[in-house]
C-alpha cells in the first residue's frame, strides 16, 4: 500500500527495530502475498535487506539493541494487519509519513502497560526507553514543533479521510468518481463540475416549483363526478313590475294633504319637487314609515301573479310566493329560506303578510342537503328536467294602472339568485315583455372546495369559507351578501343613512331626496372600487375608507340562463289558465314565462390544492434524482457521514489512544522513493 501525506494502522507487538526493516521491504524483499512467507524466507531476507540498506547510527544502534548477533537470533515478526486480525495481542497504534525535505521516517511506538503473553521477542526493555526519553528531553523545542505539526496532520487526517470516504461510498451520481484515488486530478475536476452544474440545474427548476407552490397553491378544476337535480335548490327567483307606483294610489297621494308621502312619491318616481314640500321632513322617515309607502303604492303579488304551476302541479301562488323588498321597489319571491335563516336579527316583516307553508330548512351551499330531508323542504329541488317539472308563470303587468316606471318601458324585470340572498334588481335584472312566452333554460354554476386549502392562507386561495367570515346582517356569506352589507355600511358612514332596501338596524335611518347625490357617490365607490381615488374622497369629506375585502365563496352557486322568446296571438290556441279577462288583455298585459332546467346533471368545479405537500415533495425529489440520483437514503448518508461516522471514529480514537507517553524515533532513509507498507503476520 503507498504512503499518503498521512496514514494510519493499527499493529500489534511493533518494535522500532521493525520499522527499519519494513520501511523500504517492498522493494527490497517483495512482498507480494502477506499469508505465505515462511519465517526461514523472512529471516533470510530482511537480514540480507538490513546488510545492504539500513545504516543506523551508533547512537541509535545502542539505543536499539541493534547489532548482527541480535539479527541471527531475530524470530518472525510478530504483527498482524488490520486485514489479519490477532485478538489476542496487545493493541498498538503506528503512524508514519514520510516528510520530502529530511527524508526522515518517524515512527511512533504507543501501547498499553498490560500483562499479555507476546511471542515477539524483541521488546525495548527499560534502559531503552529511558534513553528514548532523555533525547526527547533534550530536544524538546523540536518535538514541540513537530507535535504541533502531527496534530494538524491529524486533524486534517479526520476531515479528509471522511470527506474522501463519502465521495468514495456516495450514491449521487458523479461524486464517488471525486473521490476515486485511482483517477487523475482532470478526471475529478471534470466529474466535480458536472456535479456542480446538476447540482445547479435541480436548484433552479426546484426554486421555480417552490414559487409555483407559493403563489398559485390553488386550481380550479372540474370535477369527474356531476351533480345531479337533487343536489341542489332550484333557484330563488324575484319578479319586480316596471311600475313603480300605482296610477290609483299616486293620484290619492297628490291629492292628499300627507307632506311625507308626497316627497316618498318624488323619490321613488324620481320627480322633481312638485309638492313644495321640505326634503328635510323625509330625512326623519324611519323603516315603518318607508315600509308602509312601498306595500300602498306598488302592486301587490296577488295582482301581479295570476297563474303558478310548480313541479307539475297548479298552485296557488300566494303559497310559493312571497312579497320582498328590494332596490326596485315591493316585489315577489320565489324559493327563498326563511328570513330567520337569511338574516340575524330580521326587521319586522309582520305588514308583508309573509306565510312559509311548507318546511323550512337552513340551507347553505356549504352543507347543501343530506339524504334525509325531503324534496317538498324549502329551499326546493325539482322532481327532473323540462319544462313540466319547472316553474310556469302568468304575470299582470296591469299596464293601464301605471304612473311611472323604473324604466322607459311596461313589463317585468326578473333576477335568478341563491336561495340564501337578497337580489339587487335594479343593475343585474333582466327585462320581461309583456305579450310575449318567454322561455328560460337554467344552467346552474356550482363551486366546491377541498377542505383541504383550508391550511392555505385567505390571500392566496381567495376564497371565503362559512366559519371564516362572519357578515354583520347575513348569516350566510357570499359575494353579493357581503357586496351589499359592505354598501350599507359604507353608505351609513359617510351619508348617515342607508337606502331603504338595504341590511340595517330597525333604528338606522332611511336616506331621503336630500341624500341622493352623497348615496350615488357611495354606491359609485362601491362598485368600482375607487376607494383610493382622493378627489371623490375628498368631495365626500371621507377621511378612511373600509375595504370590504368580499372574495367568492369557496361554496358557491349561481345560476345562468338562456331565454327564448314568441309572441301572444290572440287567434292562436292559448291555454285557458293563462288568459285573464280576455284573449285582448291577455295578449297586452300578460307575460308567460317558463323556467326550467335542460338537463338531469350539471358539472361542478372544485376549488383544490395545485401543489399539496406531498406533490411538492415528489416534485423535488424527482428533480433531484433526475439531476444528481439524489433519494432519501442519499441524505441519510450526509447525516450520516457528518454526525455519527464522525462521532464513532471520535470514540473509537479515545479508546485506542495510549495512556503512556509517546516517543519518537528517527531513522535515516537511503532511499527517497522508498514505500510504507503493512506488517505481516506468519
Amino acid at each position: 500500500m503507498r504512503s499518503k501525506e498521512c496514514i494510519q494502522c493499527r499493529v500489534h507487538s511493533f518494535t522500532p527495530l521493525d520499522s527499519i526493516l519494513l520501511y523500504e521491504i517492498d522493494d527490497s524483499v517483495g512482498v507480494r502475498d502477506l499469508g505465505t512467507m515462511s519465517s526461514e524466507t523472512y529471516l533470510r531476507r530482511a537480514r540480507a535487506f538490513a546488510n545492504r540498506h539500513v545504516q543506523v547510527s551508533e547512537l541509535e544502534q545502542r539505543a536499539l539493541g541493534y547489532n548482527s548477533e541480535s539479527m541471527e537470533n531475530r524470530q518472525p515478526l510478530t504483527v498482524n494487519t488490520v486485514h489479519l486480525p490477532n485478538s489476542y495481542k496487545t493493541l498498538q497504534s503506528f503512524e508514519g509519513f514520510n516528510n520530502s525535505k529530511s527524508k526522515t521516517l518517524k515512527v511512533r511506538n504507543s501501547y498499553f502497560q498490560r500483562a499479555y503473553d507476546h511471542r515477539s521477542q524483541d521488546k525495548l526493555n527499560f534502559s531503552t526507553r529511558r534513553n528514548l526519553q532523555i533525547q526527547k528531553e533534550n530536544t524538546n523545542e523540536y518535538n514541540t514543533k513537530e507535535n504541533n505539526n502531527e496534530q494538524s496532520c491529524l486533524k486534517k487526517l479526520k476531515i479528509c479521510t471522511i470527506a474522501q470516504e463519502y465521495c468514495a461510498n456516495s450514491s449521487l451520481h458523479g461524486l464517488r468518481y471525486v473521490g476515486d484515488s485511482h483517477l487523475v486530478l482532470m478526471e475529478k475536476l471534470f466529474w466535480l463540475l458536472s456535479f456542480i452544474c446538476a447540482f445547479a440545474s435541480a436548484t433552479y427548476f426546484i426554486w421555480h416549483v417552490y414559487n409555483k407552490w407559493i403563489d398559485s397553491p390553488i386550481i380550479i378544476s372540474m370535477s369527474p363526478e356531476p351533480v345531479s337535480y337533487n343536489q341542489f335548490p332550484f333557484p330563488s327567483i324575484t319578479i319586480c313590475n316596471m311600475n313603480n307606483a300605482k296610477r290609483t294610489e299616486a293620484h290619492r297621494i297628490i291629492n292628499g294633504s300627507d307632506p311625507l308621502e308626497k316627497l316618498l312619491l318624488e323619490d321613488i318616481c324620481n320627480f322633481p319637487n312638485i309638492s313644495g314640500g321640505e326634503s328635510s321632513i323625509y330625512g326623519a322617515a324611519d323603516w315603518n314609515n318607508v315600509l308602509h309607502f312601498m306595500i300602498n303604492v306598488t302592486q301587490p303579488c296577488t295582482d301581479m301573479l295570476y297563474y303558478c304551476q310548480w313541479r307539475g302541479n297548479t298552485t296557488d301562488c300566494e303559497e310559493i310566493f312571497n312579497p320582498t323588498l328590494t332596490d326596485e321597489g315591493m316585489c315577489c319571491n320565489f324559493n327563498t329560506v326563511h328570513k330567520k335563516y337569511l338574516f340575524y336579527n330580521p326587521l319586522d316583516w309582520s305588514d308583508l303578510n309573509i306565510t312559509y307553508p311548507y318546511p323550512m330548512m337552513d340551507w347553505k351551499p356549504e352543507t347543501g342537503y343530506n339524504d334525509t330531508v325531503h324534496l317538498d323542504t324549502q329551499p326546493w329541488r325539482p322532481y327532473g328536467a323540462g319544462s313540466y317539472w319547472g316553474l310556469s308563470l302568468a304575470l299582470d303587468t296591469e299596464s293601464n294602472d301605471y304612473y311611472c316606471s323604473s324604466t322607459s318601458g311596461v313589463g317585468f324585470k326578473m333576477l335568478l339568485h341563491n336561495p340564501v340572498e337578497t337580489p339587487k334588481i335594479a343593475d343585474f335584472g333582466f327585462a320581461l315583455s309583456p305579450g310575449k312566452e318567454t322561455r328560460i333554460v337554467i344552467t346552474p354554476r356550482i363551486y366546491s372546495a377541498s377542505w383541504s386549502i383550508l391550511g392555505i392562507s385567505r390571500k392566496k386561495r381567495k376564497c371565503f369559507f362559512t366559519t371564516e367570515r362572519r357578515l354583520k346582517y347575513y348569516r350566510t356569506y357570499t359575494q353579493r351578501n357581503c357586496l351589499l352589507e359592505c354598501e350599507a355600511n359604507f353608505t351609513q358612514k359617510i351619508c348617515h343613512c342607508v337606502q331603504y332596501y338595504m341590511p340595517k338596524s330597525a333604528n338606522t335611518p332611511i336616506c331621503g331626496k336630500k341624500d341622493d347625490i352623497c348615496a350615488t357617490d357611495a354606491r359609485r365607490l362601491m362598485e368600482t372600487n375607487l376607494y383610493d381615488d382622493e378627489t371623490t374622497a375628498g368631495k365626500l369629506n371621507v377621511t378612511e375608507t373600509p375595504s370590504c375585502n368580499c372574495w367568492p365563496g369557496c361554496f358557491e352557486i349561481n345560476y345562468d340562463y338562456t331565454m327564448s322568446h314568441s309572441m301572444l296571438v290572440p287567434t292562436f290556441y292559448t291555454d285557458e289558465s293563462y288568459i285573464k279577462k280576455n284573449k285582448t288583455y291577455f295578449t297586452n298585459n300578460m307575460a308567460v314565462v317558463h323556467l326550467y332546467f335542460v338537463e338531469s346533471q350539471f358539472p361542478k368545479y372544485v376549488k383544490s390544492e395545485l401543489f399539496g405537500f406531498i406533490d411538492f415533495l415528489s416534485n423535488i425529489g424527482g428533480l433531484l434524482g433526475l439531476f444528481m440520483g439524489f433519494s432519501f437514503l442519499s441524505a441519510v448518508e450526509v447525516i450520516y457521514f457528518m454526525t455519527l461516522r464522525v462521532w464513532c471514529r471520535i470514540c473509537d480514537s479515545n479508546i485506542t489512544t495510549p495512556r503512556n507517553s509517546t516517543s519518537l524515533i528517527h531513522v535515516k532513509a537511503t532511499n527517497p522513493n522508498s514505500k510504507i507498507i503493512y506488517p505481516f503476520s506468519q
